[in-house]
């Protein structure tokens, strides 16, 4: 499994949110919005996207599971047990 952060923000903004957060998964910059629309993460009048989502997608981009306007506590742990129960049912 492969974790991607994206984000409409800029390299720059993005680089110093995971400096400052020590994140250690890569960030893709989303500034035409091509993945947010593609994944219908976008919010409101696409000029904000200060709500978060969680897409777990497979090799072939087929979304397997999604969390919409997730909040930070616990939610990692949701999606590793979520994902666990799919790589147990032999569907990841």
């Amino acid at each position: 499994m492969r974790i991607v952060g994206t984000s409409v923000d800029s390299v720059a903004r993005l680089q110093k949110f995971r400096d400052k957060y020590d994140i250690k998964f890569p960030f893709v910059s989303d500034l035409d919005r091509a993945i947010g629309a593609a994944y219908k993460t976008l919010k409101g009048d696409l000029s904000s996207t200060h709500e978060r989502d969680t897409v777990v997608v497979d090799k072939g981009g087929r979304i397997l599971l999604a969390y919409q306007r997730v909040g930070a506590k616990g939610h990692a742990a949701t999606v590793l047990n979520d994902t666990r129960r799919l790589r147990d049912e032999g569907r990841i």
